[in-house]
């Protein structure tokens, strides 16, 4: 990839842009794929300026043959409401930019066929965006909405396989239509879930790390109630974003253990597959 930075932003571009930019000079649609490009910037700069608002570290912007996409590091105390804020800046620029194409259409600006690609391909990003597939915004929004209900890691693994059996189901879709651009883009996108969900136990035990490290509001308690012979790593597996927990232990060894209590053991103090009963 090919680094660029813009307003203190890493742009790194995918080396296949380059053969997209070389095609479409070739065919003649130089400038519409340029243009598509830079909405697609625009569409991720307001991903980066949501994060940035709430104190989310933006790493860099990827721009790939696609699409793009922000990469972006949040403490995993953050709550699924403001991952849906981040989510929905995307698209909320692309609404944006469709006001703007019909203001420059009235003022004489654009052309009327400009105005209506530029507004058509707005309109096309976002709603294709919105999408509930990992890592497009809707699949971020349904995983948010997914955490905001279910422990952290169920609800991860879930919105995986909704994502990749939705990816596969748009495979379908283009081979029966043959639609290359549907099937490349489809075929990313199970690599992509299938990816994800390979590297989720190394995620995990970063969302634990960041627990452990960061404690959530603890104005948020959410109570487990857990048996005595169940294991630490259980327990663990448990735990939500955005919510503090208190493990109250049923049995004869019964107590209550706090959030700290549970990842110091799990993460450097105990086996995780001891019972948690033995932390009383």
């Amino acid at each position: 990839m090919n680094d660029v930075r813009i307003a203190g932003i890493c742009i790194r571009i995918h080396i296949l842009f380059w053969l997209i930019i070389g095609v479409s000079v070739l065919t003649g649609y130089f400038l519409e794929t340029i243009t598509l490009f830079i909405i697609v910037i625009i569409h991720e700069l307001g991903h980066v300026a949501a994060a940035r608002e709430v104190g989310w570290d933006v790493t860099e912007i990827q721009l790939l043959p696609f699409g793009g996409v922000a990469i972006m590091n949040e403490n995993g105390t953050t709550g699924p409401l403001e991952e849906v804020i981040i989510a929905l800046a995307g698209p909320f620029m692309n609404i944006l930019m469709i006001g703007a194409s019909l203001i420059f259409e009235w003022g004489g600006i654009w052309t009327e066929e400009w105005s209506g690609f530029f507004m058509q391909s707005n309109m096309m990003i976002a709603l294709f965006n919105l999408l509930p597939v990992w890592p497009l915004d809707g699949g971020r929004i349904l995983q948010a909405l997914l955490t905001a209900r279910f422990p952290y890691r169920q609800a991860v693994l879930t919105s995986i396989s909704i994502s990749f059996f939705m990816a596969l189901f748009m495979l379908g879709i283009g081979l029966k239509w043959f639609h290359p651009n549907l099937i490349a883009v489809s075929l990313y996108l199970s690599f992509v879930n299938g990816q994800a969900y390979r590297r989720f136990p190394f995620q995990f035990i970063r969302f634990l790390m960041e627990r452990q490290r960061r404690t959530p509001d603890k104005t948020r308690v959410e109570p487990i109630s857990i048996s005595s012979v169940q294991t630490i790593w259980e327990a663990v597996h448990m735990m939500q974003k955005g919510k503090y927990h208190l493990f109250f232990v049923r049995g004869k060894q019964g107590g209550v253990l706090t959030e700290e209590d549970l990842l110091d053991a799990c993460l450097f103090g105990r086996n995780p597959h001891d019972g948690i009963g033995r932390l009383l």
